[in-house]
């Protein structure tokens, strides 16, 4: 029952000041209202210029084919990201799924054509290449390939010529439209946004309030004072933790009535799968914030280490835009890859049938996990010091 009384009190304590309003329960919906006015008529979140060609190939390259094959190791790795696949059927799935931009199919007898349009003159070499029905990108890769092909056609032209005195006939494209494979679950970034905006809030209070109320109470010597009482450390902690928990319910409840009656974010949030990996994260959120002051002893130190962290969890954990899918440097995404937000956020995307990284289930368990057992060990080891029970 004194617990209880405990984690009321700092509830209502928390609460009365404008920050602990503000940050948990008000500035969560601003964020959330701003991004979704920017982004939402944004209809991918992949802003590389790269285009994924995939390739099938029913011959290998040989003889004067061969020339084709340069022409495809030149074109790497810009403009195009080659992926080659066994089947027409596998490229054409990938194509329709958006995961590659243009497919070229590599046909029997391209070889023996080649060499007939360079030492007799005879037809046209044909290749063929698949576009995404009305598909900005895809006909764009489109172009690119076969202005890169006639290029390359010309030179071939001269050398023909010269050597034969014949005509020399240019490769010849057959480009054949794919149509779009209908999803029910098109992007929605609202959606997409709604999980980052709960951890976000859920943050707010594991990584500042929590540390920061601790360090600032052991330094103005409360914990001694309440020590005097029949409270124990371990009361203590239990009920400030519980009372921030009533904080993070109270903000999860109003933006989940905003993301489901304004935004219209898929109600698969409100299914028990969703709602128990949201409360490991709060779980693991808390872990963080112990992590904090376990380490700090000051409260100006806790202060920096806090804003800091806070920042490289929701940027670097891909809360906004799913960071790893983008070209940058390799020890960024180590950093982006260790941290548990990454997976945490990622988790409760898969909830919402939202699928951006290529994680097993057991590396989105199983990471945060780690980090829970690494920070309650190292609390455990400094807990007299933090708890200022000495």
């Amino acid at each position: 029952m004194r617990i209880f009384k405990m984690a009321k009190a700092f509830f209502l304590n928390d609460v009365r000041e404008f920050n602990g309003f503000f940050w948990p329960f008000v500035f969560p919906l601003i964020l959330f209202f701003i991004l979704v006015s920017v982004f939402s008529g944004t209809s991918t979140v992949d802003s590389s210029v790269v285009f994924k060609l995939g390739i099938v190939k029913e011959e290998d390259f040989a003889g004067f084919g061969k020339i084709i094959e340069q022409v495809i190791e030149k074109i790497q790795p810009e403009p195009f990201r080659v992926t080659v696949f066994e089947s027409l059927g596998e490229a054409q799935k990938s194509l329709q799924t958006k995961k590659i931009d243009l497919i070229l199919r590599i046909p029997k007898g391209l070889n023996m054509a080649m060499a007939r349009v360079l030492l007799f003159s005879g037809s046209p070499a044909k290749i063929e290449i698949y576009e995404l029905a009305n598909s900005f990108e895809s006909q764009t890769a489109s172009r690119i390939f076969q202005s890169i092909f006639q290029q390359v056609d010309l030179e071939m032209a001269k050398q023909t010529i010269g050597r034969t005195g014949g005509e020399y006939k240019t490769v010849e494209f057959i480009a054949k439209p794919v149509e779009k494979e209908e999803r029910s679950n098109k992007f929605h970034y609202p959606t997409y946004l709604f999980p980052a905006i709960l951890l976000m809030s859920v943050m707010s209070l594991a990584m500042f309030n929590f540390p920061l109320w601790l360090i600032n109470n052991r330094e103005e010597a409360v914990n001694k004072k309440l020590y005097t009482t029949p409270t124990s450390s371990f009361e203590y902690l239990l009920s400030l933790g519980l009372g921030l928990s009533i904080s993070m319910i109270l903000s999860c409840v109003l933006i989940y009535v905003i993301g489901l009656t304004v935004y219209r974010v898929n109600n698969s949030c409100i299914f028990s799968d969703f709602i128990l990996k949201l409360l490991y994260s709060i779980v693991v959120c808390f872990s963080m914030g112990i992590v904090v002051v376990s380490f700090c002893r000051k409260f100006s130190t806790a202060m920096v280490v806090t804003q800091v962290a806070y920042q490289l969890l929701m940027f670097l954990g891909g809360f906004y835009f799913p960071i790893l899918n983008f070209d940058m440097p390799e020890p960024v995404k180590f950093v982006a890859r260790v941290m548990p937000t990454t997976y945490l956020v990622e988790n409760l995307r898969h909830s919402l049938g939202l699928h951006f990284y290529s994680f097993s289930q057991m590396e989105l368990w199983l990471i945060p996990g780690l980090w829970i057992i690494a920070s309650v060990v190292v609390f455990s080891i400094n807990f007299k010091k933090v708890m200022g029970y000495e």
